[in-house]
């Protein structure tokens, strides 16, 4: 281990997680990490490894807030809440709704907007030091849509993109027939984001960020921090079911699993989980889209990935516990095959994962209010991929003393 500098621990071996490490490690700390899922366990395995650096407009939108009843008991909606989990949703479902206020998504862009525009540089950084940036592809991301009526109903977000110089470029059915053949044209519009790039294997990406933390003499330990001690303004310990562990400083980066250790550190924030799920098709590159298509109407993802054709769902709430089902997923089937001029395959593998969800959409990046050798890094929703490596930037500046670019009080966990 280096000798020298603070000792860091990164609770959490995500891309997140694992971004903050190495950036620690540059400032010449000596870092451990710790996860009980080992590298890319979590959600950084298992997304449609977008890219995402158009996405500033936050999930609650007056528009979704209109549309709530028929999200929650819509038949095919794209919400799925179970019931039994609903009681322990209502201070994020409330906190949830006020952030639908057009002030407040106003704020929440300018806040997404000053991280997704520094967003690439940091994965290029990165990547770069971990020899993988051959899995960033440059292929842009497709919004198509069907029916006018959903188009007509996302175009408020499209002009609220453009707003933040976003670049979104229409495409005719046939435009994007020529743009992607193996695309039934089927599709009535689409708008393309082409300064967006994919991760063609999100876990190998991720991996190869633990392996040069390992390199640099990182220690990886595979066990869970249950919790943290907390006397007098700082964290004074982190503890396993087993185990004891001392740092200088800490940084929660565990993603939807953050919620009880940022409260051991004094802080109370309105952390949930959005569960996922995917399912991979056989099929193969030649039949494949060069770029991932957002398919509207039934909020599915259909991307390609270095194992086939990777079909991610939208949200569902049941906390952590609950075991996957994946029915309404496996439903979608059938559209999906109409969508593709040839046989996307079979199924090959099933996952489920779990986005740490905060209510207005922007992430929890600081030092904790209550803890000063603290440092929150969760809380990322949809944009974990893409955020990751400029959270972990972030992080770094946090341990120096250094204040980062731009003005963090948007992330901070004080704003709950």
């Amino acid at each position: 281990m280096p000798q020298g500098g603070k000792r860091v621990l990164v609770i959490g071996a995500g891309i997140v997680g694992l971004s903050c490490a190495l950036h620690a490690q540059r400032n010449g700390h000596r870092v451990t990490v710790m996860d009980p899922r080992g590298f890319a366990g979590g959600a950084s395995q298992g997304n449609a490894g977008v890219l995402a650096f158009s996405e500033c407009v936050p999930v609650g939108t007056p528009e979704i807030l209109r549309q709530a009843p028929s999200l929650l008991f819509g038949s095919n909606s794209p919400l799925t809440m179970r019931w039994t989990y609903a009681p322990y949703m209502f201070g994020w479902l409330y906190r949830f709704t006020k952030a639908c206020s057009l002030v407040n998504v106003m704020r929440s862009m300018a806040a997404l907007s000053a991280l997704l525009s520094r967003a690439r540089a940091a994965h290029d950084e990165l990547a770069s030091q971990a020899g993988c940036a051959e899995f960033i592809r440059q292929h842009g991301w497709i919004k198509a849509f069907e029916s006018d009526a959903s188009y007509h109903a996302a175009k408020p977000d499209f002009e609220r993109m453009r707003d933040r110089g976003v670049c979104c470029e229409y495409l005719s059915r046939e435009a994007l027939h020529a743009l992607e053949p193996n695309l039934n044209p089927i599709f009535k519009h689409a708008v393309t984001h082409p300064e967006c790039a994919q991760i063609v294997d999100p876990a190998a990406y991720t991996r190869a960020f633990g392996a040069e933390f390992l390199r640099n003499e990182g220690e990886f330990i595979q066990a869970e921090v249950e919790s943290l001690e907390h006397r007098a303004g700082s964290v004074t310990g982190a503890r396993t079911r087993t185990d004891r562990y001392d740092a200088d400083i800490y940084v929660i980066a565990a993603g939807a699993w953050s919620k009880k250790l940022a409260a051991d550190a004094g802080s109370l924030v309105p952390l949930d989980t959005e569960r996922g799920y995917h399912i991979v098709l056989s099929g193969r590159k030649e039949a494949m889209t060069t770029a991932p298509v957002l398919w509207a109407e039934h909020s599915i993802v259909m991307s390609p990935n270095a194992r086939g054709l990777r079909i991610t769902s939208s949200v569902e709430f049941a906390g952590l516990k609950r075991g996957p089902d994946y029915r309404k997923l496996m439903e979608k089937l059938p559209e999906v095959r109409r969508a593709y001029a040839r046989p996307p395959g079979h199924v090959i593998a099933e996952w489920l994962g779990f986005r740490p969800s905060i209510p207005d959409s922007v992430p929890v990046i600081g030092i904790a209010p209550r803890a000063d050798n603290a440092i929150f890094a969760f809380g990322h929703g949809h944009l974990g991929l893409t955020l990751g490596p400029l959270t972990g930037r972030i992080v770094g500046d946090l341990i120096e003393g250094r204040h980062p670019a731009f003005d963090m009080e948007p992330y901070s966990a004080a704003r709950f």
